[in-house]
């Protein structure tokens, strides 16, 4: 992975071999990227972010990993917001704030880490149809084959391996 790239694009002050792994530690344990930026003296901009993950495919690969991660870790969150007790001494109203902030906080890293991770999170099904050669002749002859052999047990004779044309002749004698 290039930390820096090649052009010398690094924010002053900042040492370039170890900017990237301090991000990318950020934003796997949950921080977006503006705000792993914020970590770092001085503050890198966001468009320098975006230009080096754009030109580096080994710093994009480690960055969507880093999503990856950051939807796990909002994952945990949902479970550690659920189980969090209500304060003690609320009065009604100051309860039902309580309640809906709660929920928003939910629903946010519920919508986030179903984005950052569609494939484990999302609620999307898969109905993609892999299979895209069917043959209705096929199907149709197959199809008939099986209501010919299903008469022709009900009558009580013996079908075996017989070919379509002789299952035919039985069932009309």
């Amino acid at each position: 992975m290039h930390i820096a790239s090649a052009q010398g694009l690094a924010p002053r002050g900042l040492p370039s071999d170890n900017i990237w792994p301090v991000i990318l530690d950020a934003i796997a344990d949950g921080s977006s990227l503006k705000s792993a930026l914020r970590l770092l003296n001085p503050v890198p901009s966001y468009s320098w972010a975006k230009k080096q993950l754009r030109n580096d495919p080994e710093l994009k690969a480690a960055y969507r990993q880093a999503q990856q991660d950051r939807a796990d870790r909002l994952a945990e969150q949902l479970i550690e917001l659920a189980d969090t007790p209500m304060p003690e001494g609320l009065d009604g109203p100051s309860k039902s704030t309580w309640v809906q902030k709660l929920r928003v906080q939910i629903d946010m890293r519920k919508w986030s880490a179903a984005k950052l991770h569609p494939r484990i999170y999302g609620e999307r099904i898969d109905v993609s149809v892999t299979e895209t050669q069917i043959s209705i002749t096929t199907a149709l002859a197959e199809a008939e084959q099986r209501v010919i052999t299903g008469k022709l047990l009900d009558m009580g004779e013996q079908v075996g391996s017989l070919p379509m044309s002789e299952l035919k002749l039985q069932l009309n004698q």
